[in-house]
């Protein structure tokens, strides 16, 4: 099996995750030729990385431009962004623009390569107490004005808002799946659709207050 491709947009944290890494990881860390965004750009483009790491925040004018860009550039990308402080609010930006991972940069670096896999098979890596307040967020003020107008929570199914039951009391995936006598996988997939009828992933712009 290839290795998974990594390029860090960020020279401490590839630094971090080049130190954490061993050769069993199976990622193969692209090195960086420095002098900014547009040669980081060029390498995305050239190389299409499988998986790309940036720092936040993502309010920042560079931070859209970039992401912007390397979705143009590398369409199949998967992008991690690391944050110095997060929230449900950096969450449901990140969400927003695509971004399917989000670390934060004081977390031990050796579980950077753990994460990397996750989003690299097409999942989401998200602290589980940060993913409750972001569920918990959407779902009460899915209904207010001007707050998620498309999104609507009615076309969840019976089981979904199981899941989002169990979510938001703390459980693990493998405990949901104990649960609700399913497996880990459903459950993740579960979490895969939630997100998805809630149109989080295609929202540029979500209104938090």
């Amino acid at each position: 099996m290839s290795n998974i491709t990594v390029l860090c947009a960020d020279g401490v944290i590839h630094r971090s995750l080049r130190k954490a890494m061993d050769e069993c990881d199976g990622i193969l860390l692209m090195e960086t030729e420095g002098g900014g965004e547009s040669l980081i750009l060029q390498q995305a483009r050239d190389l299409r990385p499988d998986v790309f790491l940036m720092s936040g925040p993502l309010d920042a004018p560079h931070s859209l431009s970039l992401l912007a860009r390397l979705k143009v550039l590398s369409p199949e990308t998967r992008i991690i962004v690391f944050f110095d402080f997060c929230s449900h609010r950096e969450i449901i930006d990140a969400l927003s623009h695509g971004i399917k991972g989000c670390i934060k940069k004081t977390s031990p670096a050796t579980e950077w390569p753990k994460a990397i896999r996750v989003v690299h098979e097409g999942n989401y890596w998200i602290p589980r107490q940060l993913l409750v307040e972001s569920l918990d967020w959407m779902l009460n003020n899915s209904g207010n004005e001007g707050q998620l107008p498309d999104s609507k929570p009615k076309i969840l199914t019976a089981r979904e808002w199981e899941v989002i039951h169990w979510v938001k009391q703390g459980m693990t995936n493998k405990e949901i799946a104990r649960q609700l006598a399913i497996s880990d996988t459903t459950v993740k997939t579960h979490l895969q659709h939630i997100y998805g009828k809630l149109e989080i992933r295609r929202r540029l712009r979500l209104p938090l207050a």
